[in-house]
């Protein structure tokens, strides 16, 4: 048993689904959700959406909930995954939906280029892994030419503001969260 989230936007706002507890999970605040969906509302019609240390899968759930065409879930344990699978199936999203598991910073490896419209990463917050996921992200070129990358921190453990050819181009802090975007740096875009 888990505590109870629901979706903020989208076909299943309002749908609650069933996360697992533990130390490792973590769900985004709906504060948080709803912030980020409005900032890349524009992005998220059709996209091909990657979740990184996905947990209870709440933000790739999101996504699809508010129209994302796909969704490739990531995390190294396998009970989370089989609880994100269920709620996929109970939404009508598992054909939708790929679930992978083991450590995101080998699998990101692994993955198609410009596989990915939207990344977003949450990794724990005491770890040290964000940079790494970064890097990752821009060796294996799994950022499609306008994606974004965002990734949830801790104020007090910022990441690089360059990682290869990925830069910041915006940051949003939540209390002691930040949201970072990042974008390759070889193309060009307008700020959102």
């Amino acid at each position: 048993m888990g505590s109870a989230v629901r979706i903020t936007g989208g076909e299943c706002r309002g749908r609650v689904i069933a996360a697992p507890e533990g130390p490792e999970v973590r769900p985004t605040s709906s504060k948080i959700r709803q912030a980020f969906f409005n900032i890349i509302s524009n992005k998220i019609s059709d996209s091909r959406f990657v979740d990184v240390c996905a947990g209870s899968g709440l933000m790739g759930l999101e996504a699809l909930s508010r129209g994302a065409q796909s969704l490739i879930a990531i995390d190294q344990d396998r009970h989370l995954l089989q609880a994100i699978e269920k709620n996929c199936e109970k939404f009508g999203y598992k054909a939708q939906t790929e679930v992978i598991c083991g450590d995101a910073r080998r699998v990101l490896a692994h993955l198609n280029k410009h596989e990915a419209d939207v990344i977003f990463a949450d990794p724990p917050y005491k770890s040290q892994i964000a940079e790494t996921l970064l890097r990752e992200v821009a060796k294996s070129e799994l950022l499609a030419a306008d994606g974004i990358m965002a990734l949830e921190h801790a104020q007090s453990l910022p990441p690089p503001e360059t990682v290869e050819n990925l830069t910041r181009y915006d940051s949003r802090k939540y209390g002691h969260t930040v949201i970072s975007f990042y974008r390759r740096a070889d193309i060009t875009i307008g700020h959102s």
